[in-house]
């Protein structure tokens, strides 16, 4: 167990003698120990039509969450790793019933079977998806919806008035930024905040295609957005960086057959002339006539899995070169942004995931001290805020925020060694200096701590560093001093790194 978890578990059983005549308080403090083994909690966050369930079904790898206004989505729904397909709700009144989840010629369709979602506490379905193994994802139902009951499952969920809350981290899908998207992730902030550690939090520009219209230039509207979107003053500090997501286009390459191929390789085989009247819209796409176009059932498909946007990336790439399913599947799953944005949730919450859990358990036990005050809290309180002072992680990942919307003012080699020092490209002791993953030997390492010390140390004595890059460089320096240490102490191993599931 990591020093975080193990200091969690600690205070959780100091506070379990103060509270030894209380109950409630007991059960409370159970369920924080229990949660201290569970696998991380990352909640899926939005307003209604951000496209929450698109993304959710990319990162499971197959059409299973809902993705219309049928009666589940209204339901926490938290999606489990497991070997064996189930569906359970849990019940308000406390009991559990198992619910189909219906095989559909392209998807699986969740059926409450006439249960009413103000009957259901929650939905577990547990799934042999690979992208979700040592995670829990949780979807949320839309916040500003016109049934203010709606909203409220997500904000009991999220920011209960007693207890954690129910995430260690949150996917928070953006359309644009509205005034509510701010104020809402603010709220997660201060509700979760103590002192520079906080929930783990990234924005996703969801439905990013849109932004472009669903042209091939889209990409140039989406990372000015982007841009705006991670600079802009209200978001700092309370979102840790912005990752753009044509989620359909990601969705639908993930599922791509070789039958699609062959249909997307006979349109681009039309000339550009023809193409670029059939993709003025998509009623034109479908209703067009022609002997040399798929069925029309057959393009009400695509759209449907791919996008425009995602027909057009499609008919462009295999014009430029690709001639293969698994290849296209490839180049569009890359440039639909669901890579980076899997690359993204590994880097801030997989590879954090002890102290986000950690955060998370004693940031509520810290509440419950001081909601109940007992003989002996105030001890325990100082000790919960001596282990929340260990937020060097936290502030890593706020940086490398900083370093996505370019704030950061040195020389783009200094810049990429910043991003990858600070755990940018994976937390390992060893891909933080620039080694590969199975390097074992611990004298040369340790000498290359040093020298990145040394480096930066150095950058420090530039007078003229503005105060975001000063704080960087001093960042690193502290990176570099915490690698030092947990080598010299034999704190870390330098086992081989695995590579994330």
């Amino acid at each position: 167990m990591s020093d975080a978890l193990e200091s969690a578990r600690e205070l959780i059983a100091a506070a379990r003698e103060r509270y030894r005549q209380d109950e409630a308080a007991l059960a409370e403090l159970d369920e924080l120990n229990a949660r201290l083994q569970q696998p991380l909690r990352v909640a899926l966050v939005g307003s209604v039509k951000a496209g929450k369930s698109t993304l959710l079904n990319g990162l499971l790898g197959e059409r299973l969450a809902p993705t219309d206004s049928r009666e589940s989505t209204r339901v926490v729904t938290w999606y489990h790793y497991g070997k064996t397909p189930t569906v359970r709700a849990r019940l308000t009144d406390g009991r559990t019933v198992s619910i189909p989840a219906k095989r559909q010629p392209d998807r699986h369709e969740l059926d409450l079977q006439g249960l009413a979602p103000e009957d259901c506490d929650r939905l577990d379905v547990t799934w042999p998806a690979p992208g979700i193994q040592g995670i829990t994802l949780i979807d949320t139902p839309g916040i500003s919806s016109i049934s203010q009951e709606i909203s409220d499952e997500t904000n009991r969920f999220l920011l209960p008035q007693q207890g954690a809350a129910g995430a260690d981290a949150v996917v928070y899908l953006l359309r644009a930024l509205h005034e509510s998207d701010i104020r809402y992730l603010q709220a997660l902030d201060a509700r979760t905040r103590h002192g520079s550690a906080s929930i783990g939090s990234i924005g996703v520009l969801s439905r990013a295609d849109e932004l472009g219209s669903g042209r091939l230039t889209a990409m140039l509207s989406i990372n000015q957005a982007v841009e705006r979107l991670r600079n802009h003053p209200d978001l700092q500090g309370v979102c840790e960086t912005i990752v753009p997501l044509a989620g359909l286009m990601g969705m639908g390459a993930m599922t791509l057959r070789q039958s699609d191929f062959a249909v997307l390789r006979d349109l681009a085989s039309l000339t550009p002339a023809d193409t670029d009247r059939l993709m003025v819209s998509a009623e034109l796409f479908i209703t067009a006539k022609g002997d040399a176009l798929p069925a029309e059932r057959t393009r009400v498909e695509l759209v449907d899995r791919f996008g425009m946007y995602g027909i057009r990336i499609a008919i462009a790439v295999i014009r430029g070169g690709i001639n293969d399913a698994s290849d296209l599947a490839a180049e569009m799953l890359r440039r639909s942004g669901l890579d980076e944005l899997r690359r993204v949730i590994d880097v801030h919450f997989r590879q954090r995931q002890d102290e986000l859990k950690a955060h998370s358990i004693v940031h509520a036990l810290h509440r419950l001290l001081r909601q109940k005050p007992v003989p002996g809290a105030e001890e325990l309180l100082v000790m919960a805020d001596e282990h929340m002072s260990q937020t060097h992680t936290f502030i890593e990942m706020q940086l490398l925020g900083h370093i996505a919307g370019g704030q950061i003012q040195l020389g783009s080699a200094l810049v990429a060694e910043l991003e990858r020092l600070v755990g940018g490209h994976g937390a390992s002791v060893q891909t933080r200096l620039g080694f590969d993953a199975d390097f074992l030997d611990q004298e040369i390492i340790l000498a290359s701590a040093v020298e990145h010390l040394t480096r930066w140390r150095g950058l420090l004595e530039n007078p003229l560093l503005d105060r975001v890059t000063r704080q960087a460089c001093r960042v690193a320096v502290r990176s570099c001093e915490n690698i030092i240490v947990s080598l010299k102490t034999g704190k870390v191993s330098l086992a081989p790194v695995k590579s994330p599931a």
